[in-house]
């Protein structure tokens, strides 16, 4: 780039990569599960069961290796695209902190950053609380107040600060939009799944007997309600669209059981209710941004919404771009995966010549026995088809073997190596069925340039230019600031007590 040439994601100075983090040793863990579980009044005892999926890798999260590597991949991307900004990368439960990379592009001399989120899917725990950390960590660094404790690294963990600190900053942070729905994600996950498929078949499994497994996180199906507009109120946001916020994705093709048409609050996967309950790993909110503001709690007046602007936005009036008035654009958690797995199977039917039979199932679910949360789990999943049915009773065709896909994941993390790599891998080859694993987006080419684009796309916005958001599955969310009643958390009557999902 010429010295006189426009940084492509000018006016921004910085990107911010935001993740969930991981421990990165055995001394770690029981600090970083605190954290995750902070505000649940889950005792030590508990909390050391779970740290023990840790121990097959020595105490080292998968998610800080890979998101190392995803970072080193987008650095290289932006800068093919002429781009000088610094890329940093702050977690929500362990070091770096938010407030560490905050801090630590402030000293590089950033003052309006953007962020970017390793969560394709809007979702309280995947977007609205990503903007929750921010806010934490703007209020921090405003405050001169974002360095160590000197209480070591326990407290400062807990704290989530680190680092030497600094004199009192403000800073402007605006964030994307989601991100499941651009073309490297679709790419990708095409190209996983089309190797897993073909090494089954060089394993010699019958291509026509081979059954697609999509997976995702599980969460609450209250959450799951509350991470898109109802029809009442995107009925009061403006004309009734003909879209819908829980489903809207039309009738799939023949071949895939049940995702389309879930009643609100299923999980709309095999035909099941939603209702379920289990152990795993998951964050509880803090706090919540209130309603009525639409940029991030905390951040210095002016910059990101704190006043109730619209997060930067040049036209804080006019909706977002790609977003409708009414909303009907901003669907639930469910309905994107259930929009992706539409065109994957598409995209997937064209490289095998084939369509193979497919279902939308769940893993890392969480909460106490009567906590309903989005099902089939993975494993009853595989159990109930080796049985030559689904888990609400329907019968299919026993199944040669299984492509499992993390769709839900971009990252080799404790959720795919641990619930998909261990768990379920057990419990196929216990059922004596034929399973491989496709690979997460990873570091794939074209899933690095979908996410530059994102960061171009939202550059451009706040450049006040004229932006057409893509999408491959020809809906949102494409909203970057979270309406009033997109995102929202899961919890008890009155809204307290949210609850939210690991998402790493």
């Amino acid at each position: 780039m010429s010295p006189t040439a426009v940084d492509p994601l000018a006016p921004y100075d910085a990107v911010l990569l935001l993740s969930y983090g991981g421990p990165e040793g055995p001394d770690d863990v029981l600090p970083f599960m605190r954290n995750a579980a902070a505000g649940r009044g889950v005792p030590d005892s508990r909390l050391r069961e779970v740290s023990g999926h840790y121990g097959r890798w020595d105490g080292v999260s998968p998610i800080n290796a890979r998101n190392a590597e995803l970072l080193d991949a987008l650095r290289a991307e932006l800068a093919a695209r002429g781009s000088r900004v610094p890329v940093a990368i702050g977690n929500r439960n362990w070091h770096p902190f938010v407030s560490e990379a905050l801090r630590e592009l402030a000293d590089g001399g950033a003052r309006r950053i953007l962020a970017l989120t390793t969560a394709a899917y809007a979702s309280y725990s995947g977007c609205r609380q990503y903007r929750e950390d921010v806010a934490g960590a703007l209020a921090l660094l405003a405050a001169g107040e974002d360095g160590s404790t000197g209480r070591g690294r326990e407290t400062d963990a807990a704290a989530r600060v680190g680092g030497a600190g600094g004199a009192p900053v403000e800073l402007v942070v605006d964030k994307t939009r989601p991100f499941y729905n651009t073309s490297g994600m679709l790419a990708a996950n095409t190209d996983a799944i089309v190797t897993a498929f073909n090494q089954l078949v060089a394993d010699g499994v019958s291509a026509d007997g081979i059954r697609l497994v999509l997976v995702t996180h599980s969460i609450p199906t209250s959450m799951e309600e509350l991470s898109a507009p109802s029809a009442e109120e995107r009925a009061d946001s403006g004309e009734a669209g003909s879209g819908s916020a829980t489903g809207g994705a039309g009738e799939f093709s023949e071949g895939v059981a049940g995702l389309a048409g879930a009643p609100r609050g299923t999980s709309g996967a095999d035909g099941s209710r939603g209702e379920l309950s289990g152990p795993s790993r998951e964050s509880w909110g803090t706090g919540e941004v209130s309603e009525g503001v639409a940029g991030l709690a905390g951040a210095p007046r002016g910059t990101s919404g704190a006043d109730g602007s619209r997060g930067g936005l040049p036209h804080p009036s006019l909706p977002e771009p790609g977003v409708a008035a009414d909303l009907s654009t901003e669907i639930s958690y469910v309905a994107q995966h259930e929009r992706l797995a539409a065109v994957l199977l598409d995209a997937v039917a064209a490289r095998l010549g084939r369509r193979p039979q497919a279902d939308l199932v769940y893993c890392s679910r969480s909460g106490p026995p009567q906590a309903r949360w989005l099902e089939p789990d993975v494993n009853d999943h595989l159990e109930a088809l080796a049985t030559g049915r689904l888990t609400d009773g329907r019968a299919v065709a026993v199944p040669a073997g299984v492509v499992v896909a993390p769709i839900g994941f971009v990252a080799d993390h404790m959720e795919v190596v641990f619930d998909l790599d261990t768990e379920a891998r057990d419990t196929a080859a216990h059922l004596g069925l034929p399973y491989a694993r496709a690979a997460t987006a990873g570091t794939h080419p074209e899933f690095v340039a979908s996410l530059a684009d994102v960061l171009a796309e939202r550059a451009a916005v706040a450049r006040g230019e004229d932006v057409r958001p893509e999408s491959t599955t020809g809906t949102g969310p494409f909203h970057t600031v979270c309406p009033p009643t997109c995102c929202r958390p899961a919890g008890h009557p009155g809204g307290e007590h949210p609850h939210a999902t690991t998402h790493q």
